[in-house]
């Protein structure tokens, strides 16, 4: 029987529209302010957040702590999972700049950033 998981706090449900149909403590407008969304990645022994590199056994664990290189700025969201899978090299999918980690390839400002050159990081490609 599959499971899905929420991206924001990692419940799992048997359906998409159990999962769905219900309210997310860890929504980013905050508790009960939104629904569950969709984890589309796979399970996995591991979880990267997308953002950081940071790696955490179970989605739940990885998106209960903040993350320091979020969008949002050090300490205004939490971490999230990279949907991807674990690869060699890691592309960002605004400039094609690669790197052998995700934490590396975020740790830099990336120049075609849609918010400007100098406004974003590095953002991993799936």
């Amino acid at each position: 029987m599959s499971k899905f998981y929420c991206e924001y706090c990692g419940t799992s449900a048997s359906s998409v529209s159990s999962l769905t149909g219900n309210s997310c403590h860890r929504h980013p407008d905050g508790p009960g302010r939104g629904r569950h969304k969709l984890y589309e990645g796979s399970e996995k022994n591991q979880y990267t957040c997308k953002y950081c590199g940071t790696k955490s056994s179970t989605i739940s664990s990885l998106t209960g702590n903040s993350c320091y290189r979020h969008p949002g700025g050090s300490g205004k969201g939490r971490h999230a999972p990279y949907e991807g899978s674990e690869k060699n090299q890691y592309t960002c999918k605004y400039c094609g700049t690669n790197s052998s980690t995700i934490s590396s390839l975020t740790g830099n400002s990336c120049p075609r950033h849609p918010g400007g050159n100098g406004k974003g990081r590095h953002v991993p490609s799936l």
